[in-house]
């Protein structure tokens, strides 16, 4: 993406607006662990269904441990068909999990907390199935990391308030606002952004492939072996109009000339065999007369 392309008068401005929009006073920070799950569970989606897709979690599972056992399948299944994105959060998440556990052989991110603060985001974003939304998150709330958490809900609000080009993918995105927004007010332009569009959702979500995961079941090919795309949960499908009928197709002259060629023969035809028999009983002579008795 050419930089040029970026209205940083534009961007600056929204970047303002967004701060000014944050709470007035930052909470505690929170356990690393706990706000890496929430994270998985609030991209793409408002609060209050961030807050029940939570709840529900910490109704099913005793600890952080039976929740990293369970099959994402079944995890998508607590969430709920209707939750944006289950299948491909649980099974993000079920990876990030066992990630952190093969690493640490344990559910816990004591040895992290210990770490120089210029590791700990390395860390993280070397950790399987973690996105960059979800590693930010847990940099900039738990650890006081300048970080910018970027979903593709915040992404297409700031291109459509022409903050940034069109084409720009989240990575790109995270990379931009890191560099414009001051890195004491990270925090503030985090939950200034997530409070200030939690309501909002974009006319038409892009398309994505589903991604494929060890636990769920492979994603749909095409006859060409290619993934079928789907479309976001939160947009309607598309229904195609029903196709008009085609008009019968006027025979052209090859079909008037073959045409009586497959018509019946005459049925004057059909009775020659008759004829014949006809003919033969003329030519038979007459049987004798009878003589008359006296």
């Amino acid at each position: 993406m050419n930089k040029t392309n970026i209205k940083v008068n534009v961007l600056k401005k929204i970047i303002s607006r967004l701060i000014k929009a944050a709470p007035s006073k930052r909470p505690e920070p929170p356990e690393p662990l706990a706000r890496m799950i929430r994270a998985f569970l609030e991209y793409d989606c408002d609060e209050v269904r961030t807050d029940a897709a939570d709840k529900k979690f910490a109704a099913a599972m005793v600890d952080f441990n039976e929740l990293r056992v369970t099959p994402a399948i079944e995890l998508a299944a607590i969430l709920g068909a209707r939750f944006p994105f289950a299948e491909a959060r649980c099974s993000s998440l079920h990876r990030t999990l066992q990630s952190l556990f093969d690493r640490e052989h344990q559910m816990r991110m004591d040895r992290v907390k210990e770490m120089k603060k210029g590791d700990i985001r390395g860390y993280f974003q070397s950790l399987t199935g973690i996105t960059p939304y979800v590693e930010a998150a847990v940099c900039v709330d738990s650890f006081g990391i300048a970080a910018i958490p970027v979903d593709t809900k915040l992404l297409l609000w700031l291109i459509s308030k022409d903050a940034l080009p069109e084409g720009t993918d989240i990575r790109a995105a995270q990379q931009i606002l890191e560099k414009h927004v001051k890195g004491n007010e990270a925090w503030e332009f985090f939950h200034g952004a997530r409070r200030e569009i939690d309501e909002w959702s974009p006319k038409s979500w892009p398309v994505v492939a589903k991604p494929s995961s060890p636990v769920l079941a492979p994603p749909p090919l095409d006859a060409q072996g290619q993934e079928i795309k789907v479309q976001h949960p939160e947009e309607p499908a598309k229904v195609a109009p029903p196709a008009k009928p085609a008009a019968p197709a006027k025979p052209g002259k090859e079909a008037r000339k073959i045409a009586p060629a497959a018509t019946p023969a005459p049925i004057a035809a059909e009775r020659k065999p008759a004829a014949k028999v006809a003919e033969v009983k003329k030519a038979a002579p007459p049987p004798p007369a009878m003589k008359k008795r006296s």
